[in-house]
């Protein structure tokens, strides 16, 4: 049994328990797809189909989830805590269900029936003659019991659009009011465009928005050189300054102090199945504690709440702010944070792989992003504050990163590379 501090009185509670460790095994058995495909093959019938591991998220004590690709299908699997003989389960006790299952999103096999999403789209974006279009889709990504994102078409429209189905009704709603607002309030912006919401429609908990040109920013890095990446990063930085100094559109709260618990949270139920990551995590969850109650104070503004590289979409000249899901009001230096974490991130990645190709220096593209950043937005923005929300984002990828991937090196490295921000941040860098 581990013993771990919970509080700042030095109080001591046993947060291990026999079967932690167990059901973490369990979870790297399900991950491995050279056992996973015979198994669901068995359990499901049919011709033997190439397996894959498309994600996963383990949280001990909460849930342990997995995405796998069988052939062209894709399935879900949670690991039961009791395993039950109800419905499909597969050792090691995995309950699976086909795509578009899944009992956290009621409205998902709705939203994939493209018979049902054709008919949607059409009454709320095309004229009546479309009412009988064939519509095409295309699963951009999907995360089970939370989002599932589309690519839809309807016959006879060049338009595409991205359609976003929510597990929360009420936060459909929220992105759905808030998008048109952003974009109104950016009109007059130099760098930064959002792409336009054209359509909500709320039975089945679904935003529309039209499908815009252009690469992701991190896929831009993997292959540009030193001067396009560059350039990339700069206008991301100015696009970022003018997002910040827009009006506040939302009354949503992105509280510090909320995640700093949940860091803490996640990486005790960490300690019970795995102590030695658990307590990295831990160490960092609690020094990120401390070095924050000695931060200057700020007053909140108007933050996307996840930014990073994957989140900014360039077409020439023009640049495109995605995913607003996050969008809230908090201390604005978090995205600045998150930007440089991520870049940090591609770098870890990069030191991992023997065979990755040579890019563009991370050091020198972070450098520029901050310093672009700070020239364009009117407001100073403190150093300490900026490497103490990387710090928080670097703990926020490897808790990720272990959810994922528990015997990964990534986690542990990302935990590494935080603590020596709040190094810098103490030795005044």
């Amino acid at each position: 049994m581990t013993l771990l501090r919970t509080d700042r009185t030095d109080t001591l509670v046993p947060v291990g328990d026999r079967a932690a460790p167990a059901q973490l095994d369990r979870f790297v058995e399900a991950m491995h797809p050279g056992l996973m495909g015979p198994r669901l093959t068995a359990a499901l019938g049919g011709a033997e189909l190439p397996c894959h591991v498309l994600d996963a998220k383990y949280e001990p004590g909460v849930r342990a989830m997995l995405l796998y690709r069988r052939g062209g299908d894709l399935l879900t699997g949670e690991l039961l805590q009791d395993p039950e003989p109800s419905g499909v389960v597969v050792a090691p006790g995995v309950q699976v269900l086909a795509f578009p299952q899944d009992q956290g999103m009621p409205t998902l096999a709705r939203v994939a029936d493209r018979d049902v999403l054709g008919r949607a789209l059409a009454e709320a974006v095309a004229p009546p003659s479309y009412l009988r279009a064939r519509c095409r889709t295309q699963l951009l990504r999907y995360r089970p019991g939370k989002r599932a994102t589309f690519l839809a078409a309807l016959g006879g429209d060049r338009a595409r659009y991205v359609v976003k189905a929510y597990h929360d009704a009420q936060k459909a709603a929220a992105v759905a009011a808030e998008a048109p607002a952003l974009s109104s309030a950016a009109s007059g912006a130099r760098a930064l465009e959002f792409a336009p919401v054209v359509a909500h429609l709320p039975a089945l908990r679904v935003v529309v928005q039209r499908a815009v040109p252009g690469r992701p920013l991190d896929v831009l890095l993997g292959c540009a050189g030193e001067p396009a990446a560059t350039a990339a990063v700069v206008t991301a930085a100015r696009a970022l300054a003018e997002f910040h100094g827009l009006a506040a559109v939302t009354v949503r709260e992105r509280s510090v102090d909320r995640e700093l618990r949940r860091f803490r949270s996640r990486a005790f139920g960490i300690a019970a199945a795995d102590p030695r990551a658990g307590e990295v995590l831990l160490a960092l969850a609690e020094r990120l504690l401390i070095r924050y109650q000695d931060l200057p104070l700020t007053r909140p503004g108007l933050v996307h709440g996840d930014c990073t590289p994957g989140q900014f979409r360039l077409d020439g000249g023009r640049i495109f702010l995605t995913d607003l899901d996050h969008v809230g009001l908090s201390d604005q230096a978090v995205d600045v944070g998150t930007f440089l974490a991520s870049l940090r991130q591609i770098e870890i990645r990069r030191l991992g792989r023997a065979s990755a190709r040579p890019g563009a220096r991370i050091p020198a593209l972070a450098a520029s992003f901050l310093e672009t950043y700070r020239q364009v937005r009117a407001q100073p923005v403190e150093p300490a504050r900026v490497r103490w929300h990387e710090a928080a984002a670097l703990e926020r990828k490897a808790l990720r990163a272990f959810a994922r991937a528990p015997r990964s090196p990534l986690a542990p490295a990302l935990a590494a590379a935080a603590h020596r921000c709040l190094d810098e941040l103490e030795e005044g860098r």
